[in-house]
């Protein structure tokens, strides 16, 4: 094999393995063979197929499960789904997925049970999995994993009276599995005797509400530890509004804490609540350091905020109730520690935003309710993809970047539909400062509105999140896109 050759191969294995690979590093069991039709034979060049987890299919209330199949390639590919239910697996299904640009599949019709996990497994290195939810209260999408952990973290749950969160536990592999479900509260952490040695069995999906182990908390935390065997972990938290916020997240559990994290946008002001839960699941009191840097303020941020995190706790900290950040615009996020933590950041919106004082500032959509919480990021890359976004919504979703290198970064965006690619307004060869951020809203694509899948190609690496607006249910989603190049690199430390 020729090196030109080798450096190709390695680069697009890398791409697809995702977040998964970098925290996890170990091997990945089989996933259970269920009287399935036997895949189209990998071709001999060298391509290696890609396996996706999409845990999440439920939600309290009637819900919409979709996955979102990405081919950025010229070539039409295939994919088999097949959905796993507390009563096994379904039957699965082949499906042609056209070049060009995504490809929405509803669980219900292909699979038969709306509230299915699903296993994608493809010949194809290249296929990007995205799986969403909806219901009448809001919606969330996440990038499906490709990677399993024995531990699985949550930062950001609550069970007040108008909250509900239901995890997902899924082992689509042939050996059963045992976790322990731990509840972090403000006084310390505990494992209920009825989330202690919960048995999946092989070849199914397990749903548990934890309300009925942590009930009306407004903050508290879930680890999922492996006893035997492997599953992925996913919540969905839904508000009904009764109380609040109003919408649904959807989030995959953090399978190993880490040093620096990195949130490529956020906002607070009128209307909007946004908080950071730092969660120190190690030993050791835990000493950080959280730099919020203003869209166009990198060469004079504001002070970092310093805060202390005991042993098995977390600690909250309200942005919104910091003057050093403004209310109009997207700031980036950096979080520093001396040990490893685990980090998440919640949105919560009540009203619409203050007006926007600057054309050159992008401001937040102005929605009055929605709920976004996720996590960041412990790596930066030279190139993201993003599955699936709805680039016909209204109002239009937004790509967040954010460069936390010592070079500027020199930005490409392209985003292909159908067989059409076009590269995104002001995005073919723009200029984002060392330590800054630009905010890109996403059109249609030519006279095609509707999902598309960007690329995010730069000079260096950087950090990219997608926010996606749900107008119909008012609500609106943080996600992190999916690093996909072989330049991967750990995040800077920050200054000072």
């Amino acid at each position: 094999m020729t090196r030109v050759r080798l450096v190709v191969l390695t680069a697009i294995v890398l791409a697809m393995l995702g977040l998964g690979s970098l925290w996890s590093g170990t091997s990945q069991p089989t996933p259970a063979s269920l009287d399935r039709a036997p895949l189209p034979a990998v071709r001999s060049d060298g391509d290696l197929g890609s396996t996706w987890y999409c845990a999440a299919g439920t939600a309290t209330g009637p819900a919409t499960s979709s996955v979102i199949l990405s081919n950025p390639t010229p070539h039409a590919v295939t994919a088999r789904l097949t959905g796993y239910t507390a009563a096994g697996a379904t039957a699965p299904r082949s499906i042609d997925v056209p070049a060009g640009g995504p490809l929405v599949v509803d669980v219900a019709s292909t699979l038969g049970d709306p509230t299915a996990s699903v296993l994608v497994e493809s010949p194809s290195p290249t296929l990007a999995v995205d799986h969403q939810l909806t219901t009448e209260d809001g919606g969330d999408r996440d990038a499906c994993l490709t990677s399993t952990s024995d531990s699985w973290t949550f930062p950001v749950l609550s069970t007040t009276v108008d909250a509900g969160v239901r995890l997902t536990l899924f082992n689509p592999f042939p050996g059963d599995a045992g976790v322990d479900i731990s509840i972090g509260l403000d006084t310390g952490a505990r494992v209920p005797s009825s989330l202690t040695g919960v048995v999946v069995p092989a070849g199914t999906s397990k749903v548990l509400d934890l309300g009925a182990s942590a009930s009306r908390r407004d903050q508290f935390t879930a680890t999922v530890r492996s006893r035997s065997g492997r599953v992925v972990a996913e919540v969905v938290q839904t508000f009904d509004g009764s109380k609040g916020p109003r919408g649904l997240q959807m989030a995959a559990g953090v399978p190993l804490a880490r040093q620096r994290w990195a949130f490529a946008g956020g906002f607070t002001g009128s209307g909007a609540a946004e908080r950071l839960v730092v969660q120190n699941p190690g030993s050791t009191a835990v000493h950080a350091l959280v730099q919020v840097t203003p869209y166009g303020a990198a060469k004079n941020p504001p002070e970092p905020l310093q805060i202390d995190v005991e042993s098995g706790r977390y600690v909250t900290v309200d942005l919104s109730a910091e003057s050093r950040i403004p209310g109009v615009g997207y700031h980036s996020i950096q979080v520093e520690a001396d040990h490893p933590v685990v980090v998440a950041r919640s949105i919560a919106l009540s009203g619409p935003p203050d007006p926007v004082p600057d054309a050159s500032i992008v401001g937040r959509p102005p929605l009055v309710h929605g709920v976004a919480i996720a996590t960041g990021t412990p790596v930066s890359s030279t190139r993201w993809i993003v599955p699936a976004i709805d680039a016909g919504a209204d109002p239009l979703p937004v790509l967040l970047i954010h460069n936390p290198g010592d070079g500027i970064a020199v930005l490409r965006a392209t985003a292909a539909v159908g067989g059409t690619s076009a590269v995104l307004e002001q995005a073919s060869k723009l200029e984002v400062a060392p330590g800054d951020s630009v905010a890109l809203p996403v059109a249609a694509v030519g006279a095609q509105p509707g999902e598309v899948t960007v690329t995010v190609e730069s000079s260096e690496p950087v950090v990219v999140e997608r926010l996606t607006t749900y107008p119909a249910q008012v609500d609106l989603a943080f996600d992190l896109a999916v690093p996909a190049h072989d330049t991967r690199r750990p995040l800077r430390p920050l200054a000072g």
